[in-house]
Order: C-alpha cells, then structure tokens, then sequence
C-alpha cells in the first residue's frame, strides 16, 4: 500500500507490514550484518518498496496535474472545484515525498554501510547499486518539484477564476510616475534609434512615397502589442503568432515584437534601412527576426500573419488607403491589425473590420465579434513569452496551460540575445 492510498484512507502513516518490509530500522540494521548475502537481498527490497512508492506519487500528481491543465484551458467560467480537489490531494502527496525522504536517506546509510564492509572484505571501491543513484537522482528531482508546488498553486488561484483586466489603461489613469518613466525610456529608445539607424531615406524610397524611418514611441506600441498579444491568446490558436512590421525602417519595432511573439518579420522597401535591420537581427542573434526589401503596395504574403502593424509607411493619402485595402483583403479572418493613427480609426468598419481597443482592429469582424474577443482578452493574463526555467519537470503540464493564459512564474532568467 503507498503512502498516497494511506492518505485516501485517513491514515497518517504506512501499515506495520508495510514499515516492516522497508527494515530501516537500528535493530535490523545490526542483525543483517551478521547475516552476510542476505542483507544484499533486503537492500534490494527496499530500493524496489522505494521505487513503487515513487513510480506512484509522481503518476497521482501527474494525473492531477493533467486534469488541473485540462480544466485551465476549458472557455470560462472553469471547475473552480474539481481544480480544488486536484490541488489538495496534490498537497497529500508534498507530504507524502516529505514523509518518503528520511526513509531514503536511512536506506543509503545502510547501503553505504554494506559497500564499505564489502569493500574491506573483498578489496576495491565501496560503490552503491547503480539503480540506487537512478533512484536518488529521481528522489532529488522530486523534492524540487514538491519545494515549487507554493509558487504553482499561487499560479493556478489567479485563473481559477481569473480576474479580468483591460487591455489598455486610460491615459489619465496610469501612475504620474510611470507616466514619467515611459517618457524616459522613450527619450532613450529614440537616441538608441538615431545611433543604429544615422541614414538618410534613399530617393527611391522617397520617390516611391515612403515616409523616412521615423516610428511610433516605443512605449506606445509595447501597449498596442501587448493588447494584441493578449487577444491572440485568446483566439487559442494551436501556433506561435507570427508579427509583421509593414514599412519597419531599422527593425526597432520588430526587435521589441519578438518579446511578445515567436516570430517577427518586417517589410522595408529602403534598401538601406532594410540592410541596417538585418544587420541589428544578425548582431543580436534574433533568428526568428527577418526583414524583407520589398513593397508593401505588392506584397503577396499578409495572410501569413497573425499580426500585423502598420503607422503610416506612406506619405500618400490614396496610396496609404490602397495599402490599407491590400492588408485588409489578404489578411485571414481574425487577424490583429495594429494600425496606430486616426485615419484607419475613421475607415476600418468600411474596411470590414472590428474595433478591440485601442488602435487594435480585427479583421473580417464586425464589433460584436470584436466586443467579444475583447471580453475574452481581458481575462487572459499580463504575463508574455516563458520566463521560468523550461526543464520537463512535473509541473510542466500547468506551466504551459498557464502560458497559454496569460500567467506565469517570474523568475530571474536572463534573456540571452
């Protein structure tokens, strides 16, 4: 019987036949020396009583926590209380590991014991069972993953049910001070985007009706992506969301996109500026970063995109609206558009597209269809991209249902670049 199936019944410990086939104890410890082979033979019995009880906490929890990973990606409202009786008897089984833990560490002390009289008897090394340090490396693990069962059930009270937040905060609701940091941090990114991009517009570029590299405050669009990154979550599509940048000058905004998106693409029709962006992707080591030397008035590919972000690229009015009609005609059924200027504001319902928030539309929606995205959106987490350490422990089913809601774990993992 493992300690789990105790549990169930309302017992605090293992049965007397049970603690009696383990022998850990002093007295035990002292007969089976005298007894020789034999005591080899009880070793070994109590690595396979250690595994069984092991294989069967980690398959409970697993199952738990498929079923908790289950029930987080369910449409809301989710079964708050069957994610409730996950989560205790999963609370059982942290007691369970602490419970197992000092037995293990009796038993190596045994085992040590028997490999150093074998040692002194026979010559050589005292070396352990290699299924021993398999099974040590597995408690090990184990213990860690019971050690972060805190963090995970914190993660899982914020969506069961989750607390639904906007998509933008009203301009005169944000902190004066954050108010006065993003201005800063705007200042900065504006300085940064003059040294890595000092070229004039060429004139073919300019003849072509292009406006020069001059972008949206990075502050301001970080609002608009992070709106739009949320609302794909919401959609739940089964793939990474693919951004693109139309008229992306030095990539600066590309570069800023893939924090929120698995891929990052931008159109340039400037040679230059398009060979300084590939240049800044190269340098940082962004291969999910491409550019393109191409005109946004041809361009084949908008429906390959989940989401797409145009400020103006032409000084045209008729040719900004032809583009504005190209993006809107190949674009799929749902696609975000980022579209940050009053212009597409007045045109988008004409255009067949849905307002979300802010200056993020939907394409072919109209805005009931929109209304509701949004709702959903607004219940999707602030979390972006995985911050926690991706190792395949037991938590991880949670972790990436978690993920996909908006929610993780912060933790102080450098973002290598």
């Amino acid at each position: 019987m493992s300690l789990s199936e105790c549990h169930a019944q309302g017992r605090d410990s293992v049965p007397h036949d049970t603690a009696k086939k383990l022998r850990f104890g002093e007295a035990s410890l002292q007969s089976s020396y005298a007894e020789g082979g034999k005591l080899e033979m009880e070793l070994l019995d109590d690595i396979d009583v250690l595994e069984r009880e092991f294989d069967t906490l980690v398959a409970h929890v697993t199952r738990d926590c498929a079923e908790i990973a289950t029930e987080l990606a369910r449409p809301l409202p989710c079964d708050s209380a069957r994610i409730i009786a996950c989560q205790r008897r999963i609370t059982g089984y942290v007691r369970d590991v602490s419970a197992l833990l000092p037995k293990l560490n009796i038993a190596e002390s045994r085992l040590a014991a028997e490999a150093r009289a074998r040692a002194e008897a026979e010559g050589g090394r005292p070396l352990l069972p290699p299924r021993w340090y398999t099974l040590r490396m597995r408690a090990d693990r184990l213990r860690s993953d019971m050690n972060q069962w805190h963090e995970i059930q914190a993660l899982i009270a914020q969506q069961a049910p989750p607390t639904p937040q906007p998509l933008y905060w009203a301009s005169d609701g944000r902190p004066a001070a954050a108010v006065t940091q993003a201005d800063v941090s705007d200042t900065l990114f504006n300085s940064l985007h003059k040294l890595l991009n000092p070229q004039s517009q060429d004139a073919a570029a300019y003849d072509h009706g292009c406006y020069p590299d001059i972008g949206l405050s990075n502050s301001v669009f970080l609002e608009h992506a992070h709106a739009a990154y949320r609302a794909f979550l919401a959609q739940r599509r089964r793939h990474g969301a693919r951004f693109l940048d139309v008229g992306c000058g030095a990539g600066l905004k590309v570069v800023s996109a893939v924090e929120f998106f698995e891929r990052a693409d931008g159109i340039e029709f400037d040679v230059g500026y398009a060979d300084t962006a590939k240049a800044l992707f190269d340098a940082m080591g962004l291969g999910q970063c491409h550019v393109m030397q191409a005109d946004a008035l041809t361009f084949e590919a908008y429906g390959d995109y989940d989401v797409i972000y145009f400020y103006r690229p032409m000084r045209d009015e008729a040719a900004m609206r032809a583009l504005e009609a190209r993006i809107v005609e190949q674009a799929r059924p749902g696609t975000l558009l980022i579209a940050a200027y009053g212009g597409f504001a007045a045109r988008h319902a004409d255009l067949g597209c849905g307002r979300l928030d802010g200056h993020v539309y939907v394409a072919g929606a109209n805005e009931a269809q929109a209304n509701e995205l949004r709702n959903a959106a607004e219940h999707i987490g602030v979390s972006v991209r995985r911050r926690e350490t991706k190792l395949q422990g037991l938590w991880e089913p949670l972790l990436a249902a978690s993920h996909a809601n908006g929610y993780g774990i912060r933790r102080v993992t450098p973002i290598r670049v």
